[in-house]
């Protein structure tokens, strides 16, 4: 397998790592887990193992502890190859530099998960490991891009902005998605604490949110029509979209059963990914210029 190969399957990987291990942390939460390991970095006061004690909760948030290391071999290794592809003429400069971003926020990501079992589980730090999670998978993601030498679509100035203007909205649909959970009743251990705001109108203004979403995405959509592969972009991200606005819908109607939350949460992964992808697929293309009538084609061109 040559370098250039080996490193593009590197940055896929160290994408799909890092939306494993969200969906790992959901699970941590949904089996009311996150204090398996009472403290950290170790998981007892006198055990960096958890203990037959702790049984399967103990496991289970051990189990994803673990995830961590596999997540910083994985992005050590994509480091190590795109300095290589780097020093051989065949990847920017750039892709290394990402890379190393990504394994500082695996460390980073590892002391916010420490102090949120050492807070008990506070809500608010919760939520920004996952805002976390999500900011890395972008990098990730933008990695691939580079890797694969994924050229951008040019669209003009009201597309481009629109583009834009998605993303953002998706971010804060996002974070509100956040502020919901860290509202309900999936706090990952019966004592935890949530944030005060009330579960019915978080979510509420959460699907708002999501309503508009789609409503500019179904424009974007129509826009970019006429262009198969924003097309296929945009009919992507709606897809995620709906599949998002069903499984809320129906679990919020059924008293969040387990299952539908962490089908949420595996959702939440593929709609960033998919909008993420829109973000980086499309550049501005600028004002198209018109020849002049009457000035010959070596004028107009000087």
């Amino acid at each position: 397998m040559d370098l250039l190969t080996a490193l593009r399957r590197l940055t896929v990987a160290n994408l799909v790592a890092n939306m494993v291990i969200i969906w790992t942390g959901a699970l941590v939460r949904l089996t009311k887990s996150g204090l398996g390991c009472s403290t950290w970095p170790q998981c007892e006061p006198d055990s960096y193992v958890p203990t037959p004690e702790q049984g399967l909760h103990g496991a289970i948030e051990f189990g994803n502890r673990l995830l961590t290391f596999v997540l910083a071999a994985v992005a050590l290794a994509t480091a190590i190859a795109a300095w290589r592809a780097f020093r051989r003429g065949v990847a920017p400069l750039r892709l290394f530099e990402l890379s190393i971003g990504v394994g500082l926020g695996i460390i980073a990501q590892a002391v916010i998960g420490g102090v949120s079992v050492l807070t008990q589980l506070d809500p608010w730090v919760v939520g920004l490991h996952m805002v976390a999670s999500v900011a890395l998978m972008l990098i990730c993601l933008r990695m691939v891009h580079i890797a694969h030498d994924l050229t951008p679509v040019p669209a003009a100035g009201g597309p481009y902005a629109l583009t834009r203007l998605i993303f953002l909205l998706g971010m804060v649909v996002v974070a509100l998605g956040v502020v919901v959970t860290g509202s309900g009743p999936h706090s990952g251990d019966g004592a935890a604490t949530r944030n005060g705001f009330d579960p019915e109108w978080t979510a509420k203004i959460h699907a708002w949110a999501v309503w508009a979403l789609v409503a500019l995405t179904l424009l974007a959509l129509v826009l970019a029509w006429s262009d198969a592969r924003l097309r296929v972009i945009w009919l992507a991200v709606l897809a995620t979209e709906l599949f998002q606005g069903v499984v809320g819908y129906v679990q919020y109607f059924t008293a969040l059963p387990v299952l539908l939350v962490l089908g949420h949460m595996i959702g939440t992964t593929l709609f960033v990914v998919a909008l993420g992808h829109a973000w980086f697929a499309t550049s501005y293309r600028g004002p198209q210029v018109t020849q002049r009538e009457g000035v010959p084609d070596a004028v107009a061109s000087a």
